[in-house]
Parts: C-alpha cells; structure tokens; sequence
C-alpha cells in the first residue's frame, strides 16, 4: 500500500496554493456575512427553520468546495460554481427578493433540502481528497504564430458554418441524414472556436485595449441564427458567453460601458427576445432549413400580436404550473427556469417512498451519446423522456417533453441516498480532475471547452455527466489534432511551422 501510494505521488502533482489566484476566492469573513444575512431573511419570511438550518450548511460546503477548487480562475471552479448557482444558490436570493418563503413551491421541502445538503458536503469530502492530483493527460494543440492562427481562423469558420448548416439540413425524417447530422455535430463547434480565436487575437494584438472586429462578429450573427433556427434560448446567448469569457481569462479590463451593454442585453434577452423564441418554437418545430430561413425572414408578416407572444412565453416557461416553478409572482418564469431545486424537488418526493430506477436514466444518456456508426439502434431520446413520467410531468402521450434535472435528483431517484452520497465523491472530483488536467481556460480550446460545460453541466443527468467528461475532451483533442494537422499542410509566411502532433504542447498552465 506504502509502496503504491509513493508511486501515485511520484506520478502526480500537487496543486499548491501559488497556483490559485486568491482574489477569485470567497473569504470566511464574506461568506459567513452573506448566509448570515440570507439565513435572517429567510427566517423573515416564514420559511421553516429547520430547512434554513439545512440551506446554511448547503451555502457552506458549496463556499468551501469552490475555495478548494480554485474559484473563477479554473476550469473546476467555473463549472462548478455555474452548477452550484443553477441548483441552489440563484433561487434562495431571488426567494428573497421576491420575499416568498424558500420552502414554498417544493414537494418535500425538508427532504429536498436535505438531499441538496448531503450531496454538496459529499462533493466537498470528494474534491478535499481527489481535487489536489494532478496528472499528465494529453492537451489540445494551441497555435501561438499570427499567421497560423489567421489561417485557423478561415478554416474553422468555414467548416463550422458548414457543419451547422448540415446540421440544420439533417433534421428531418429518415436514415438517409444520419450521415450530415454527424458531421454537424463533430464540427459545429468549430464556428464556435473561431469566435474565441478571434477575440483571443484581437485583445492580445491590441494589448487589452480592444476586443471586437469584424472576425468576431462574423461567426457571432450565424451563432445567433442557427440558435434561432433550433429556437434554444441558451445557443442564443452562446456568442455572448464566449466573448465575456475569453475577455475575462485574457486578463481584459472591462468597462463601464461593457457592464451596461451587458445590463441592456439581458433586459432585452429576458424582455423581448425569450418570449419570441418561445412563441417560434411551435412555428419552427420540425420545419426543414428552407422554411426556417423563409419564416424568420418574414418574421413582421408571421408574428402575432404581443398577447399571442406572452401566452406563449406563459406556456413555455410554465409560469401557470406550480408543480414546474419555484416562484410565485407572475412574470418570473425565467428565474425558476434556472433555478433546478424545483425540478429536483419533484423528482426527490417521487421516489420519497422507496422507489428508485437504478440504471435507467444513465444507460438511456449514456447509449444517446453513442455515435450512430457505432450503434445504429441507439435511443433517440434523452432520459428525460423517462424522468418526466416518473415526476408526472410527462403524459403517456408524451415521448419527450425535455423536463429539466440535475444530477442531484437524478442521484436520488436513481439509487436513493447511496446515489447523493457516492455520486459526488466519486463522480465529481474526477471530472473536475480531468478537465483541469487537459484544458487551459486561457487558451483558445480551453475556453470553448469551457463554454461547452458552462452551458451543459448544470443541467446534465448522471449519466450526461458521464459522457461529458468523456466525449467532450476526446471530440476537442481530435479537432486540435485535425487543425494542426491542416495548418501543416498549409505554406505559412512569417510564422514557423505548426508544432508536430503529439500531446501535452499546449502553453505552460
């Protein structure tokens, strides 16, 4: 045992505290203030003592595990602070602000809170005695000469468009366009990539004083369309995230205008541009690309009246339906829309009794994520098509109507208190070590890895979970792999040529 564990030291590295930036941290002081303050609150407004007890212990773990995983300044602490804000963190200050009572609006409340308390401090027990490793895995190549990277730029941007466009083309009936949507997606994170180049490029060449040019808004106009195309809200606001974030980890100082043009698209995301796309849904839905471009170039002639667009956004963000939100006051669909304890809570008080469904969930996200050349029979849904008849959200009727849920109610309904509990200690710390391992979040393939989870994380079931800390970092180091070896193939001036294709030649971390 002495002699394996000198040999697992001596393969490994440990993380040391000058590798974390401590401005990115929650100190004890700020973190104790602000529960404190949140607890007071909540005990305000009638909100059961017990279950604030349970919330405050929740807060602290989540504090701790982010300090622990280096806070805003890793891959780890980005992602999990996204899922920490999605599940529970965003939805007790808003409780707050709203002044509703926590409790309300949830099905087992002192059960789910419970559940959500037993999973963050299991996840914190994971990340103290996993987190620290470090171990060499291969990484993506990054290009560092302008002219390599200019080169990359066009041949992203062009494959990317492409791959979008297949897949926008294979959403149809049939066998036959299997074949484009595979392509589609392998590479339509290309158009994605070639955003973040070009932001990398523009405030590296400008030394932080600019950020935007026409090679970033180019790939950022398709980005929105195609979201629009699949009406999803969050492709919508990909581009977006991809610029703040590749500014952010370029060390950009950001401005006042920046923060008000942020303050003013979210208005207008949340006002304007949410509630149109919700209302498309049902005008785009199954519609083939030729009629996608034909109804969305004709937006003025096919668009209702205003009322017919807010009964719409009603509908999809089920602001009528209590069992789906967390919030009372009208017009706050959105806010319980990312807030997952609502939905977790659903799934906990189904399985309250003692039913679990083991396995269902991961093998049906797990077979989804098969590539179709290596299984033809593969489901062709998600396991939400079975979750949401589990919670009763979804009728018989219904093969998927695309019910949200974490990983945490998905753990408990899946294996009930063994699940919350082996879960995060095993499953978690070996993501976040894996992807701290392969990425830097401040190179160009870094950061769309980044973006990827950011959007994807919170959201994902156990079995997703599985797969992203598996497909995503192979599907990203095989198109690093492909780039570099185009940019070899291709005569650059000025520049050296691309590094050879072998691993572990990114920059030093």
């Amino acid at each position: 045992m002495t002699v394996a564990w000198t040999r697992l030291r001596n393969e490994t590295e440990i993380r040391t505290d000058a590798n974390v930036n401590a401005k990115s941290q929650i100190p004890s002081v700020v973190a104790f203030s602000v529960v404190s303050l949140l607890v007071v609150a909540e005990l305000i407004l009638g909100t059961d003592p017990a279950f604030v007890a349970m919330m405050a212990v929740t807060l602290f773990c989540i504090a701790i595990t982010y300090n622990l995983l280096g806070g805003m300044e890793t891959f780890s602490g980005l992602i999990y602070s996204m899922f920490a804000l999605r599940t529970i963190v965003l939805s007790q200050f808003v409780k707050v602000l709203l002044l509703e009572a926590a409790d309300k609006n949830l099905e087992a409340p002192q059960l789910t809170i419970a559940v959500y308390m037993v999973f963050f401090f299991s996840a914190m027990i994971g990340v103290y005695a996993i987190g620290p490793l470090r171990i060499n895995l291969p990484r993506p190549i990054e290009l560092t000469g302008e002219s390599q990277k200019n080169a990359l730029y066009l041949v992203s941007f062009v494959l990317g468009l492409l791959a979008d466009l297949a897949f926008q083309a294979s959403m149809g009936p049939g066998d036959e366009n299997q074949g484009l949507k595979s392509f589609g997606l392998a590479f339509s994170g290309l158009l994605t990539f070639s955003l973040v180049l070009a932001v990398d490029q523009r405030v590296k060449s400008t030394n932080g004083q600019h950020s935007l040019s026409p090679k970033v808004l180019f790939p950022a106009v398709f980005l929105v369309l195609f979201g629009h195309f699949d009406t999803s809200r969050s492709a919508i606001m990909t581009p977006g995230i991809a610029y703040f974030a590749t500014c952010y980890f370029r060390g950009f100082q950001f401005k006042r205008r920046h923060y008000l043009v942020v303050a003013l698209g979210l208005a207008a995301f949340i006002l304007v541009v949410s509630p149109f796309e919700l209302y498309f849904r049902g005008v785009l839905a199954d519609k083939s690309i030729v009629d996608k471009i034909y109804l969305s170039t004709h937006i003025l002639e096919t668009t209702p009246n205003w009322a017919v667009v807010k009964a719409a956004t009603a509908l999809g963000d089920a602001e009528s339906t209590t069992r789906e939100s967390y919030f009372s006051r009208p017009g706050t669909g959105v806010f319980s829309r990312f807030s997952l304890i609502r939905s977790d809570s659903n799934m906990i008080n189904a399985c309250a009794s003692g039913f679990h469904y083991g396995w269902t969930s991961i093998q049906a996200d797990i077979l989804l994520s098969v590539p179709s050349f290596l299984y033809r029979n593969k489901p062709a849904d998600s396991s939400s098509a079975y979750t949401g008849r589990v919670t009763g959200l979804n009728g018989d009727n219904i093969e998927n109507s695309s019910i949200v849920l974490s990983c945490i109610g998905d753990s408990f309904g899946s294996f009930g208190w063994m699940g919350v509990v082996l879960y995060p200690i095993l499953i978690f710390p070996l993501l976040f070590l894996i992807v701290d391992n392969i990425f830097d979040i401040r190179q160009p393939w870094g950061t769309v890895a980044v973006g990827i989870f950011l959007g994807k994380f919170p959201e994902a079931t156990a079995g997703t979970d599985i797969m992203l800390m598996i497909r995503i970092p192979i599907l990203i180091l095989l198109l690093s792999y492909l780039m570099a070896g185009i940019m070899r193939m291709i005569p650059m001036r000025g520049d050296h040529a691309a590094p050879a294709l072998r691993a572990g030649t990114s920059s030093e971390r």
